[in-house]
């Protein structure tokens, strides 16, 4: 074989080596990219009575990115984020984490992570929140359920399925956590947290455990 046949075969079989190199660490990373909504389908799937009263989980999915994309800002995405990973996890009463939630330890809990304080009840939560126009409510905002002396109930609005306002909520003792209409007579304000509280929330596109912020970020939204 002369030199430069050689060479030939020597920069092929580099060059065969570089693509499967690019292949695989292509494959690794979109691994790590769909974990999070993986554990998602999986949490959804595996429990259909329980959480698919409504939705299916590719519902869930398709309203989840969108909903972190839509968000109003990177508070309110990470909120979903947090909130979203939760899906599964049983309604406590007092609940705020371990082993589950009630409906307002969940906001609060993913607020707290996207770096916004708010309050531990509902109530205390729509008195403290900036008022938002229930026809102008958006991914992220907290919607309330009750009245404006007691509210009995709060949910994280994520968008719309099919055409049905949809929230994600820890909804009652029994339940777990999971995507419910928005829709109820007893629905009378929503607040947009994000607004109206201090704190930093994480860079955008950061994920956390078992979360789906990877989505497109906040920040795309904002370059458009």
């Amino acid at each position: 074989m002369t030199l430069s046949a050689r060479i030939a075969a020597a920069t092929a079989a580099l060059f065969c080596f570089l693509i499967v190199l690019i292949t695989a660490a292509a494959s690794a990373v979109t691994a790590v990219l769909n974990a999070p909504l993986a554990g998602i389908w999986h949490a959804v799937a595996g429990n259909p009575t329980a959480t698919q009263t409504v939705w299916s989980a590719d519902d869930y999915l398709k309203l989840i990115t969108t909903a972190e994309h839509d968000a109003t800002s990177p508070q309110a995405a990470a909120a979903i984020a947090f909130a979203a990973a939760q899906i599964g996890r049983p309604y406590v009463w007092g609940g705020t984490g371990q082993p589950g939630y009630d409906c307002s330890g969940l906001t609060q809990a993913a607020y707290r992570y996207a770096g916004v304080d708010i309050p531990r009840v509902a109530t205390a939560q729509y008195l403290a929140g900036d008022k938002v126009e229930l026809e102008s409510i958006e991914p992220g905002d907290l919607a309330f359920y009750g009245d404006a002396r007691f509210a009995h109930h709060v949910a994280i609005f994520l968008g719309e399925i099919r055409g049905v306002p949809t929230v994600l909520d820890a909804p009652r003792p029994g339940e777990v956590v999971r995507l419910d209409p928005l829709g109820a007579s007893d629905l009378f304000a929503a607040t947009r947290p994000a607004t109206s509280a201090g704190g930093e929330a994480h860079a955008p596109g950061y994920s956390p455990p078992g979360a789906s912020a990877y989505a497109t970020p906040y920040a795309a939204k904002a370059a458009r």
